[in-house]
């Protein structure tokens, strides 16, 4: 039986994931390394003091990734030293309740100890003497803690530090990493809590820019799919796209990526091209609303139109040039019997759908289309206007 070449590699969807960890981490390496220089004591000086360190920053800037990255080089390290260190993470929005939140960790760091019939409090116990017992250090980090202190309190939070502070005569043994949006959750704990729960250092993660993006892609690119289907021209109208409607978040632009290339194979494409990250775009980040289109005057429509089926028969194309647009422009104002605008009425009109957000210019003053895809584009328009001659 024939079977369709994807544009994926055998493993490519599992690099897409966002559980993955990428071999490197660009534009997050420095973070990576300042983390692991302010975590080495726990393996130059085990047990001395419980080192804890909060990571701020928007969803999608690399909190979670560049934390997973800094566990997996700890516990290298500690292994090639002969110390025992375990990386526990945990997704505090996923634990439901005290208890889920200490049966996650406990299944990371021993899977053997029973958990059925004891409370969060004591397991907590258990874990302690677990650690004791093998001469452990754990490096714990508690991801969207924030979202777990709003909904479900703060007393786990408080318990599972204080372990760290109050048995006196015994190493230190957990060690925290804390990830939040922001560091305003802080401002609710109680002082008692604060004064056990509170960082020693903060890493405060920026949203990427679109270069960066760029160089985020690439390596996912490289890792995820076959050689040469996916085009630099396609990974900057990605990293384009998530600067302008997801805010510099990488995991928009790998899902963008994602849902493109499904989209490639679904239409047996031997690689990705703007309508497919058009369509991606449309299905997984709708932002173009009917109305927006229905209240546009005539000859921005028909220049919409023009633009869209223009799109529509060169889909390899990100961009047209203005020329090639206004040709089309001619021709639809023909078939709608309609006398068309000079050249800088055109631009000017053009300048209007931008302002608009509903296409895209370049600096050379190309247009395009980002939100939606270009057939779907021309079949609405063609029924708003109706049948030309």
């Amino acid at each position: 039986m024939f079977t369709r070449r994807s544009v994926f590699k055998p493993d490519g969807l599992k690099k897409l994931d966002f559980e993955y960890v990428p071999p490197r981490l660009p534009h997050r390496e420095e973070y990576v390394e300042r983390l692991v220089d302010f975590l080495r004591p726990i393996i130059e000086r085990p047990g001395a003091i419980s080192e804890r360190v909060l990571i701020t920053g928007r969803s999608g800037t690399g909190k979670t990734v560049t934390a997973k990255k800094t566990g997996e080089i700890m516990e290298r390290i500690a292994r090639n030293r002969g110390k025992k260190l375990v990386y526990a993470h945990v997704n505090c929005r996923a634990t439901g309740s005290k208890f889920a939140l200490v049966q996650r960790i406990i299944h990371q760091v021993a899977p053997a100890l029973p958990v059925r019939g004891y409370g969060p409090i004591e397991l907590l116990h258990a874990l302690w003497d677990y650690l004791n017992e093998h001469d452990c250090f754990l490096l714990l980090t508690l991801d969207e803690i924030d979202y777990y202190i709003r909904t479900t309190g703060e007393d786990i939070v408080y318990e599972l530090t204080r372990l760290t502070d109050e048995v006196k005569n015994v190493p230190q043994r957990i060690n925290f990493i804390f990830i939040s949006r922001n560091g305003g959750f802080l401002n609710v704990l109680s002082p008692s809590t604060l004064s056990k729960f509170r960082p020693q250092e903060r890493f405060d993660f920026p949203p990427y820019n679109e270069l960066q993006l760029r160089d985020i892609l690439t390596e996912r690119v490289k890792e995820a799919f076959n050689e040469n289907c996916v085009s630099e021209e396609i990974i900057d109208f990605i990293a384009r796209n998530t600067c302008k409607y997801g805010h510099g978040d990488a995991r928009y632009a790998i899902q963008l990526l994602l849902a493109a290339g499904l989209i490639a194979d679904r239409d047996g494409y031997p690689m990705v091209i703007p309508e497919h990250v058009r369509e991606a775009q449309e299905k997984t980040d709708p932002r173009l609303r009917d109305e927006d289109i229905v209240v546009l005057n005539e000859h921005q429509k028909l220049l919409l139109l023009a633009l869209a089926r223009s799109l529509a028969d060169r889909k390899e194309a990100v961009f047209l040039p203005i020329e090639e647009v206004e040709e089309a422009y001619n021709v639809v104002c023909e078939e709608y019997s309609k006398q068309p605008v000079g050249r800088v009425m055109l631009h000017a009109l053009a300048s209007e759908l931008k302002a608009a957000g509903i296409i895209v210019i370049d600096s050379d003053f190309r247009l395009g289309l980002d939100g939606v895809k270009a057939e779907v584009m021309e079949r609405f328009l063609e029924n708003l206007l109706g049948k030309g001659r």
